[in-house]
């Protein structure tokens, strides 16, 4: 019986594990939106204490929503300019973000894995 291979350290940082979705949003137009990587979610998880818990959602959208290369089209000196767009449309965009992550918002607002939905 042939030995089971596993991956190498190399071979699992080697690979570009990103994906990638659209939302329809301002216009009817798409925003094409990237997953996010295990350091901008941590920066996530760790911002909904405080005061910037406020504007934890605009901020996935600018971690997240990209051009059709994969580079970001908005940076922190966009969130002051998203905060004066359409919260309907904004929360639209962030629930694509959450669940594009394995992720689902909760009545309550806070956010859970899908894996954590059967002990929630």
């Amino acid at each position: 019986m042939a030995e089971k291979e596993y991956l190498t350290a190399d071979e699992i940082l080697s690979i570009n594990d990103l994906e990638y979705s659209t939302v329809k949003a301002w216009g009817g137009k798409d925003v094409r939106l990237q997953s996010l990587t295990a350091g901008d979610m941590i920066d996530f998880q760790e911002s909904m204490e405080g005061e910037a818990k406020r504007t934890a959602g605009l901020r996935l959208i600018i971690k997240s929503a990209v051009d059709g290369d994969g580079r970001p089209i908005f940076t922190d000196k966009h969130l002051g300019m998203l905060r004066e767009k359409s919260q309907r449309i904004t929360n639209t965009i962030v629930a694509a973000i959450l669940k594009l992550n394995g992720m689902e918002v909760k009545k309550d607002g806070t956010t859970k894995a899908e894996g954590d939905a059967k002990n929630g």
